[in-house]
């Protein structure tokens, strides 16, 4: 049982993979609900992309909207080999 907990976490395989969806199963607005900023393209010029990695989307998300500097916050999966991942 200990040797379970020692391995370390991995991404599965593009074999082991959920097969996913050809387009996204929902519309992205192209503004934010909360700051009303654009969350996709094309944005202010002299912004830079930072992306992170966290555990609640919405719960994390709301602690950037706080901090100074932020224009704006968008939510989702990254990375992986599931096209247009959700729940």
């Amino acid at each position: 049982m200990w040797q379970i907990l020692r391995k370390k976490a991995e991404l599965p395989g593009a074999a082991r993979a959920r097969p996913g969806r050809g387009k996204p199963a929902l519309a992205v607005p192209a503004e934010h609900l909360v700051d009303h900023n654009r969350i996709q393209p094309p944005f202010p010029a002299g912004l830079e992309q930072a992306m992170f990695g966290l555990g609640c989307f919405w719960g994390a998300e709301r602690k950037f909207w706080q901090a100074s500097g932020v224009y704006a916050t968008a939510v989702g999966y990254a990375a992986g080999f599931t096209p247009n991942p959700t729940y």
